[in-house]
């Protein structure tokens, strides 16, 4: 099981990002993003787009994504590794060495932290008020991508620079870049905001699956309106002690739930 980031293990997804191959495609996808997205206008001649930069400081940030998606036809069904038909409305809180991930309506969480070289990823059940704990050791044994730029901007930084600059504006008063590609037979289309490091619109399309996430809002995280859910009295179960617990009511609740939680099935 390879987890590529904080925004696939929310929402369930077992691949990599991505979009694009043939140019008609291409041509379909920039007319559907230009008339779903705000309208893109040329930057004043006195601010040029930045470059893009992605090992700048990240700005802390608080964000509120949509991602909606779509399976066709009847394929789906059986033998595909997709994840469900649907929309989610999630939210993203990055500092500096801590990283939430919010489903509103499932009332779930992710949480990576990390303490020097050190990483930890929390999965969290709000209703329940509980969370297993993933450590360094654990990681490694589900295979997980351990890469803290990964996780804080939502994508791998390699799929990023694979990837053809397409167009760059100004829109809304931010800078943005657009890219496009194939990674891993998947057709990727991403709007980035370059002054985020963060996608405002990502695309991606395999077959008869497709996924758009979208953003709706961001702010600096210190003036946000929304505030993550105080987990100091949540009980915290370890990952490795789940083996133990395999007749715990929560844990067969959730077991299917949580990333690599198929290690401790018997």
């Amino acid at each position: 099981m390879k987890l590529k980031s904080p925004l696939f293990l929310l929402l369930a997804s077992p691949a990599l990002l991505p979009l694009i191959s043939q140019a008609e495609e291409l041509e379909s996808s920039q007319r559907r993003a230009r008339a779903s997205t705000p309208a893109a206008v040329a930057a004043p001649d006195r601010h040029a787009v930045p470059p893009l930069n992605l090992a700048m400081p990240l700005p802390e940030v608080a964000v509120e994504y949509v991602t909606t998606r779509t399976i066709e036809g009847e394929r789906h069904a059986h033998g595909h590794d997709h994840p469900a038909p649907g929309t989610v409305t999630w939210r993203f809180f990055r500092e500096h060495d801590r990283i939430d991930i919010e489903n509103l309506e499932a009332r779930t969480g992710e949480r990576w932290q990390r303490d020097g070289n050190t990483q930890f990823f929390f999965k969290t059940f709000h209703a329940d008020r509980r969370s297993v704990e993933y450590r360094m050791d654990d990681l490694k044994v589900i295979n997980a991508a351990l890469s803290w730029q990964q996780h804080a901007m939502l994508i791998d930084p390699s799929v990023l620079r694979a990837l053809t600059e397409q167009d760059a504006g100004w829109r809304d008063g931010y800078p943005y870049r657009r890219y496009a590609g194939t990674v891993d037979g998947e057709r990727l289309d991403v709007v980035w905001r370059v002054d985020l490091n963060l996608p405002v619109v990502l695309e991606r399309e395999r077959a008869d699956f497709r996924e758009r996430t979208e953003l709706k809002a961001a702010h600096a995280l210190a003036s946000a309106p929304w505030r993550r859910p105080d987990q100091t009295d949540y009980d915290v179960i370890d990952f490795a002690d789940l083996g133990d617990r395999e007749r715990d009511p929560f844990v067969l609740r959730v077991q299917a739930q949580l990333p690599g939680g198929d290690v401790h099935h018997h």
